[in-house]
């Protein structure tokens, strides 16, 4: 793997035009300070204080949570960096608007944007110092940069201002580094579950998706038996794969799954990949079967966008969708004349993807949806570690913020959600299947120096430029080249 010291050197090229997200973002919301000013000092305690018996809830509240907080401190800036939609950005800035209402001395400046370049950014921030106080990682970040030793702050230094009883150890261990080190708290949970069209599989005498690979292929020569070699109004297909901007990326995940279920391999260990060539290849010769049936359009009839929107799912002329558990709302909502404003995602149920053999296992590769960190360089890391554990155990920052990051995983947020019902029906079943399948995705599956060439060997194999053989050479070799560095 490539350390983060040689990423940062060459991303230091960069700085200049990179630093345009962070600093546009400064300038925009009037950033021109970023600088504490020194509180008064705090009088010499009374040694024998009489109670107060006027003392406010609040003020109850306030010594309750610890010997720190933001009325100890005088006016002080601090910058939180999210990426997402722009209903996520109204909601955390609602949420960001109700603490400098609460400590009217503390500006919080937002920096937020679409995810494309976010980590570019992040890494020559890191690089000079100048990450955001608090911010938005994914996942696969924690563990990849820095050679997988913490980039962050290390959250338990600071647990007498979180609290980090509200997460399980078996959470926290997600995003616990290679040298010991909490780098975040994850936001939730999150894996890809099947979406399917009920009518479909009724239309064809099921009342249940597929258990196994096999009855799935057999689905598929009976929806496409009347398909023609480029896709038409008339075409049907009984999975319609998606990850844009390619639909390679849900094939990855389906490979994945598929060589966990039957051959209990992950992706990595101690810098080897895991799986065989031969293993991979018995995978992807399933993959063969399953274009020779039909199931799996061919390249050519799957062109354009390979997102929720594409014209043949938003028709119902997709029976399935592999899609992350999250995204049900907005998969379901695209689907016929379902409106995911209004909550309504029906004609459709959720399940697992099949089994490789009958009776064979059926976990789903999970990870954390999103990691939420405080800056190592941050000048401020009481206020930072205050602000983050604020966000997950205010009830009514919670409640503004909602599922605008997916479910969170919180215990104070858990118990909110469970009496608000802050999730839809399907995607709650979604989670339950979750729930009671889990495997854990590999920390590196995702990972920049990897996942292209995986990516690569479905999409030659997907044109036909290679068969099964080569496709899981390229997929175990070129991958070792990438850990190699």
């Amino acid at each position: 793997m490539k350390k983060i010291a040689v990423i940062l050197l060459v991303a230091g090229l960069l700085i200049a035009a990179l630093m345009a997200f962070s600093a546009c973002n400064r300038e925009e919301n009037g950033d021109t300070a970023g600088t504490e000013e020194a509180p008064p000092p705090p009088p010499a305690p009374d040694p024998t204080p009489e109670p107060d018996e006027e003392e406010t809830e609040d003020e109850e509240e306030e010594e309750y949570e610890g010997a720190w907080s933001p009325n100890q401190i005088g006016p002080t800036t601090i910058r939180m960096a999210w990426w997402g939609g722009d209903s996520r950005h109204e909601a955390v800035n609602a949420a960001l608007d109700l603490f400098m209402d609460r400590y009217p001395h503390i500006t919080v400046i937002p920096e937020y944007g679409a995810f494309g370049g976010y980590l570019d950014s992040l890494i020559v921030m890191l690089a000079d110092g100048s990450e955001p106080d608090v911010f938005q990682s994914n996942y696969a970040w924690v563990h990849m940069l820095d050679g997988g030793n913490n980039p962050f702050m290390d959250l338990r230094n600071w647990d007498h201002i979180i609290d980090l009883s509200e997460w399980s150890n078996a959470l926290l261990a997600r995003t616990t580094t290679a040298d010991g080190q909490l780098a975040g708290v994850p936001h939730g949970i999150t894996g890809r579950v099947i979406i399917y069209c009920t009518e479909m599989l009724a239309a064809h005498d099921l009342d249940s998706f597929p258990a196994t690979f096999d009855e799935w292929i057999a689905l598929g020569e009976a929806v496409t038996a009347g398909n023609t070699a480029l896709d038409t109004p008339d075409n049907q297909y009984a999975f319609w794969p998606l990850g844009a901007p390619s639909n390679d990326l849900s094939m990855d995940i389906v490979i994945m799954t598929m060589l966990i279920n039957h051959f209990g391999v992950n992706l990595e260990a101690n810098g080897q990949i895991l799986p065989t060539i031969d293993q991979v290849e018995y995978v992807f010769n399933i993959l063969t079967r399953m274009k020779e049936a039909g199931l799996l359009p061919s390249h050519e009839q799957q062109e354009g966008v390979a997102d929720a929107f594409n014209p043949v799912w938003m028709e119902g002329r997709g029976g399935s969708v592999f899609e992350w558990v999250g995204n049900i709302h907005l998969a379901g909502g695209a689907f016929m004349d379902n409106d995911p404003g209004a909550g309504i995602v029906e004609g459709l149920g959720v399940a697992l993807l099949p089994a490789v053999e009958p009776g064979g296992s059926r976990l789903s590769m999970q990870r954390p949806s999103i990691v939420h960190a405080v800056g190592r360089n941050t000048n401020h890391p009481e206020l930072a570690v205050y602000l983050l554990n604020w966000l997950y155990t205010d009830e009514e920052a919670l409640t503004i913020i909602f599922d605008q990051f997916g479910i969170p995983l919180s215990s104070t947020a858990d118990r909110l959600f469970q009496e608000q019902g802050g999730a839809w029906g399907l995607m709650l079943e979604g989670f339950d299947l979750l729930d009671a399948n889990v495997a854990t995705m590999c920390a590196f599956f995702e990972d920049g120096n990897l996942r292209p060439h995986r990516l690569n060997a479905i999409e030659n194999f997907r044109n036909g430029s290679i068969d099964a053989r080569e496709a899981a050479r390229q997929w175990v070799e070129y991958q070792q080249y990438g850990l190699d560095g």
